[in-house]
């Protein structure tokens, strides 16, 4: 039998559109149906991950590698998320394109991710809560680098107007989705991690805000300066309107992406299908 070495060495790094399609549904009917005390679990840990991410861009800023380098090395936490597994808010914006064809209901998607939103927050502040306990923060009177950069961004992030962290929230999940998309189409981990951190790194590097990296920077800062137990819920001046603005940056990518409008038709012809597994 003649060798083909054509055949033996061809390979598609990327799924096609409608295994792509096939796999957003899957993934989101899993979501939908996954227990509630699992969500929180897995939604702890990706608290935990974009943790590793925040700290590591404050590192940066500390030892003045700047925003795009720091965006870089913030992609790490997304990438934990979507390798290794687990619940992410801003990434389940994604679980529209199942409610939209109706192979789950908007309830089932609203007990997504307020589970997964409590359980990122409680990750995220665990987190922040551990590095300050670690001495990394120093102590209010005695800041670190790390320390001061975790206060100033903080501040900065608590004072934007309700209108400016949503746009920047709506800009920031557009990036967010796109390199979840972009990641589920890879099929090798290799692609999955570039196309985690180039999005990821042209958010940071822009100044766009997202909740759940939010939740971890404010906490450290409020933990550093030694107002956490004072000013808490100052932190919610910020988060409220980021996350409206992750919420629809996420949705205006799935529905308004023509990509995504080819894979909705091949969902619809699919549904039936798809349901009945």
């Amino acid at each position: 039998m003649p060798y083909n070495h054509e055949k033996v060495f061809q390979y598609d790094p990327a799924l096609s559109t409608e295994e792509l399609a096939k796999k957003f549904s899957e993934l989101g009917i899993k979501k939908a149906n996954t227990e509630i005390w699992e969500l929180l679990i897995l939604g702890v840990l990706a608290g935990l991950y974009i943790g590793f991410g925040s700290h590591l861009y404050l590192v940066s800023l500390d030892l003045g590698m700047g925003r795009v380098v720091g965006g870089a090395v913030f992609g790490v936490g997304l990438v934990l998320v979507v390798v290794a597994g687990a619940e992410l808010f801003t990434g389940n914006i994604l679980m529209i394109i199942g409610s939209l064809l109706s192979l789950f209901s908007p309830a089932k998607i609203l007990r997504n991710w307020i589970t997964v939103y409590v359980g990122n927050f409680a990750g995220s502040v665990l987190f922040a809560y551990l590095i300050w306990k670690s001495g990394l923060l120093g102590a209010p009177e005695n800041l670190t680098g790390v320390g001061m950069a975790a206060v100033k961004a903080a501040a900065a992030k608590i004072d934007l107007s309700f209108l400016q962290a949503f746009i920047r929230g709506v800009f920031c999940n557009m990036l967010v989705v796109l390199a979840i998309i972009m990641a589920t189409i890879s099929k090798d981990v290799i692609s999955k991690i570039f196309c985690c951190v180039l999005p990821i790194m042209a958010f940071v590097a822009c100044g766009f805000e997202h909740c759940v990296a939010n939740m971890t920077i404010i906490s450290m800062g409020l933990f550093a300066n030694g107002t956490a137990g004072t000013n808490f819920f100052s932190m919610f001046h910020n988060l409220i309107p980021v996350t409206l603005g992750n919420i629809v940056g996420g949705i205006l990518i799935v529905v308004g992406h023509p990509k995504r409008i080819r894979q909705f038709v091949y969902l619809v012809r699919q549904r039936k299908t798809i349901k009945s597994k």
